[in-house]
């Protein structure tokens, strides 16, 4: 056993919990994730710190909830950007660090002049910078999502070096961007995000093996929405055997805040005009209510078969990568001195309970992530597990595994007891936080083994679900 091991860090965007074969979804399936959790660890109740990117993912740079490093929702930029992330930490303790793929730690505007101190740089100013970035000595990526993004800065330098005519790929650089688009992209799957990311990780991974220790973060955007994937991993799909998840139930919101059935409606969002509406939470008026991002979405339901095949096609995509990148790991010799940890920032709705994307409805679909820690030289092979973890408990697991001192800032709790098999559980309860703006829901929930607590700051009603007799969270008692 190696002293030091390198660590890979692979997140997907908006990954729900049960897209796993290990988990036993239908229609596709996942040998190579399933592999890292049957070889490793599965934690099966594992929890996102917010079920919004942007809180999520500074968490996992940080080690500390939204509540202490402020990157609280979508659309905030903290300022001073809290340091030292866990990049930092590994780099100045002798690692090499890089990142690849996705970011979103700060609102989308601020993306380019916040890694690169440039206003507006041109398009081939990114063809020379790539790094450094909040620690990581190495980064190249983009922005957005599938068909919704233009591509940018290292993945637009990336499609242009291929001499590719890549504008007819993305309907967002014309007149004809439909934001509910589901189905098949007739992107080649050469050229989409997810191959591209793991082009560079595996490269990375070529390039530091027999150096010093290693840390990458390969950060895909997939299977976020627009729910749209490439052959050929569409029509890879079992469409007969794929699931579609409960819809509706009529009068499912009677017993729960009515933040539920305004979300199901998309009555809470801006007004197109800018003017004001009613903030329910406590009668109070001002500019421009609105909660990420969970939307009832009628265009959707009718086209769900299209999306659950889509979002199956990307997720079994997503396993392929992986195992290009297992298979890079084992022929370079690093096998036994690295420790891949797989999970997503948060999950999505699907379509359960009448809804789509995540956000404030505290439901399992949302709040879980799947979460995979494998590594033969350092992870006991315990498979499927069920104490509890947090995406935020991953810095200071990473720098406990990597020898690094744990800085007192840092939050979340060590999870190497159940990694090495010294227990099953290391905590009894687990926080999940949203604060979806300045002056609209702050909402916390407390998960136990059996149960869930939802509390608002702003309002005297609250959710409690037992979640051993009713998983699918119907009644809040």
């Amino acid at each position: 056993m190696a002293t030091t091991p390198n660590i890979l860090l692979i997140t997907t965007d908006q990954q729900r919990f049960d897209h796993l074969g290990i988990k036993g979804v239908k229609g596709i399936k996942t040998p190579h994730l399933d592999r890292l959790g049957k070889e490793g660890v599965h934690f099966d109740r594992a929890y996102c710190p917010s079920p919004i990117c942007t809180p999520t993912r500074v968490s996992l740079l940080t080690g500390q909830y939204p509540s202490m490093h402020q990157a609280y929702s979508i659309g905030v930029t903290v300022d001073p950007f809290p340091r030292p992330t866990i990049a930092d930490l590994l780099s100045a303790s002798g690692y090499a660090t890089a990142l690849f793929g996705k970011t979103h730690f700060v609102r989308r505007e601020d993306e380019i002049p916040h890694m690169t101190g440039e206003i507006n740089p041109p398009p081939e100013f990114f063809k020379t910078w790539k790094g450094p970035y909040l620690g990581f000595e190495e980064y190249q990526g983009g922005t957005g999502h599938t068909i919704n993004k233009v591509p940018s800065m290292h993945y637009r330098t990336f499609l242009e070096e291929a001499g590719v005519d890549y504008p007819q790929w993305f309907p967002s650089m014309s007149d004809s961007y439909d934001h509910h688009q589901c189905g098949h992209w007739d992107i080649p799957e050469q050229y989409h995000d997810t191959s591209w990311v793991a082009s560079l990780t595996t490269d990375y991974i070529e390039r530091n093996a027999g150096q010093k220790p290693w840390f990458c973060w390969a950060s895909f955007e997939d299977p976020h929405e627009p729910l749209v994937c490439p052959d050929p991993w569409y029509s890879s799909v079992n469409t007969e055997e794929m699931e579609i998840y409960e819809g509706y139930r009529e009068g499912e919101f009677d017993d729960r805040p009515d933040l539920y059935r305004m979300c199901r409606e998309k009555d809470f969002t801006p007004l197109n005009d800018g003017s004001v509406q009613e903030d329910i939470l406590g009668g109070a008026v001002h500019e421009k209510c609105s909660i990420p991002s969970v939307f009832g979405e009628s265009l959707k339901d009718e086209r769900v078969r299209e999306a659950t095949q889509a979002t199956l096609g990307m997720v079994a995509s997503l396993d392929d990568r992986v195992g290009a990148i297992l298979k890079t790991i084992e022929k370079t010799g690093q096998l036994d001195n690295t420790i891949i940890i797989y999970t997503s920032d948060h999950g999505e709705m699907h379509g359960h309970h009448g809804l789509w994307g995540k956000g404030v409805t505290a439901y399992e679909d949302c709040q879980r992530v799947p979460l995979l820690i494998w590594g033969p030289g350092y992870i006991k092979p315990r498979g499927t597990v069920s104490g509890l973890a947090n995406l935020v408990d991953l810095p200071k697991t990473i720098l406990n595994l990597s020898g690094v001192p744990l800085p007192q800032h840092i939050q979340g709790t060590d999870l190497t007891p159940i990694l090495n098999g010294t227990i099953d559980s290391v905590q009894d309860a687990t926080l999940v936080e949203l604060r979806a703006s300045q002056t609209t829901v702050n909402q916390h929930t407390l998960i136990t083994d059996r149960y869930k607590l939802v509390v608002y700051k702003n309002l005297s009603e609250g959710e409690h679900y037992d979640l051993e007799t009713d998983p699918d969270q119907y009644t809040n008692l």
